[in-house]
């Protein structure tokens, strides 16, 4: 790949690596990077596909030298069938003619607005706290050129007459519900992780309230095109005067449920249907809470739709669950009712403790034991089985505790309780809580069962000892 900005500019930096790595672990597509002299004077013809990547901003268009490189690479791919030039946009501009002749290059704009005020993400707040806008528009690049490498490479292994056609790839279709100015954020992040994974999500332009009629057609037309929908009702929404159920969430949820209605008595095939609610708890607005309460409990308000209540990430991952286009795996039943492993230790560690996490595997092998824990699970749903099975036949727990999560241990200590109900009869050998922070643990019942260590005073342990293993100072 070629480039013309240096290394020492931060976005560009970002920019590469993230791109190398999308397309080394998403596209199995190795990278190698070229200077604008290496690519001019040293690449020859050949049959490696060269993409040469354009990135335009006010700075580069002030500078002659930058603008004459420019043209040189356009005309060096123009000449070069290996070549692919593509127009960068860093900076919202229009660059059709930059350079001259080479309005039908391809264009990506890697500009992000925030979702709420619609103003454009300084870099540097984009490269840090936004960075999460900013990726699913890099992983759109990766797709383009990971899709023209391969057609590259189909063409060369076949005669020309013979070439493959480019076929129309089946895509699924998200219909992720248009919502209030206050919950825009929150459908944003979603519509990100759908696009960075390769859905469409509709509607792609928000629905105006200027005709009724015309309204309902359109978000028909949209649902007709779509696989799932999904709904969002956030903690707040437009307080109109007419009424919650003149907002947009409510009306598309109306016109959602009666096209359902329509589908299920023409007996056709029923699409899914996702509605997501916010903790009531967490709403203010009272006619809005009175609107939530019914449509919870009211059928016609949610036909054919499941009603979610849970945090946001747990969400994302029912939806890519629901989403998933691979055949899935034959389902393992796990059985609960074999006996405990007196060597197995389940081991639940919080993000950020990877090295205590080690620590805890050798000294656990040391003793000959065996430490079990969660390893990329493919969805929610698997790891609480995992986690459970783990909890049910495990002799020991240890949870490894971050830094300041305390409402994370709490849950996690809870777990152990509870797989009680579900038939475990045996005590656990030891409860064990790991943290480089034992001052910040509350002092409160539910540890009163539990060993709290300081990860330097392992090597202390023999499971039946002080309660509390503070670090030597």
């Amino acid at each position: 790949m070629g480039d013309i900005v240096s290394d020492d500019d931060k976005w560009q930096k970002a920019f590469k690596n993230y791109l190398s790595y999308a397309l080394n672990e998403q596209q199995n597509i190795n990278v190698e990077w070229k200077g604008v002299a290496d690519l001019l004077e040293n690449i020859q013809p050949s049959s490696i596909p060269v993409f040469i990547l354009n990135v335009y901003w006010n700075q580069g268009l002030q500078n002659q030298e930058w603008l004459a490189s420019s043209a040189k690479l356009w005309e060096w791919s123009v000449d070069n069938p290996q070549a692919y030039f593509h127009k960068i946009l860093r900076e919202p501009l229009n660059v059709s003619n930059v350079p001259d002749n080479s309005e039908n290059a391809r264009k990506f704009d890697l500009c992000v607005y925030d979702p709420k005020s619609g103003e454009l993400i300084p870099e540097e707040t984009l490269l840090s706290e936004k960075i999460n806008l900013f990726l699913p528009k890099v992983f759109l690049l990766t797709r383009e050129i990971a899709t023209q490498t391969r057609t590259f490479y189909q063409e060369q292994s076949l005669p020309q007459a013979q070439a493959p056609t480019e076929k129309p790839v089946a895509k699924n279709v998200v219909f992720l519900a248009q919502v209030s100015p206050q919950s825009a954020r929150l459908r944003e992040k979603l519509k990100q992780e759908l696009v960075s994974r390769g859905f469409q999500v509709l509607p792609t332009v928000n629905y105006t309230f200027q005709d009724e009629a015309e309204l309902v057609q359109a978000i028909r037309q949209d649902l007709k095109k779509s696989n799932l929908i999904i709904h969002l009702f956030g903690e707040e929404i437009d307080n109109r005067q007419d009424g919650v159920n003149s907002t947009i969430e409510a009306i598309q949820n109306r016109v959602t449920a009666k096209y359902f209605l329509e589908l299920l008595e023409d007996d056709q095939k029923i699409v899914k249907r996702m509605i997501w609610i916010a903790e009531i708890s967490r709403v203010k607005n009272e006619q809005y809470k009175r609107f939530i309460t019914n449509l919870k409990i009211e059928r016609d308000l949610h036909f054919g739709g499941d009603i979610y209540q849970s945090t946001v990430e747990e969400f994302k991952d029912i939806i890519l669950g629901k989403l998933k286009i691979v055949k899935p795996k034959k389902k393992i039943k796990i059985d609960l009712t074999k006996d405990i492993i007196l060597e197995q230790i389940y081991v639940i560690n919080d993000v950020g403790t990877e090295e205590d996490l080690c620590l805890v595997k050798d000294f656990l092998a040391e003793r000959d034991y065996r430490a079990v824990y969660l390893e990329n699970p493919g969805s929610q749903r698997e790891a609480q089985a995992q986690h459970e099975a783990f909890l049910f036949r495990s002799n020991g727990v240890i949870i490894i505790h971050n830094e300041h999560n305390i409402h994370w241990v709490r849950a996690k200590i809870n777990s152990i309780f509870k797989v009680k109900s579900k038939g475990r009869k045996e005590d656990y050998a030891f409860k064990l809580v790991l943290s480089r922070t034992l001052s910040q643990l509350p002092n409160e019942p539910i540890y009163n069962d539990v060993q709290l260590v300081h990860p330097e005073n392992i090597g202390d342990l023999t499971f039946f000892g002080d309660r509390v293993l503070e670090k030597a100072e």
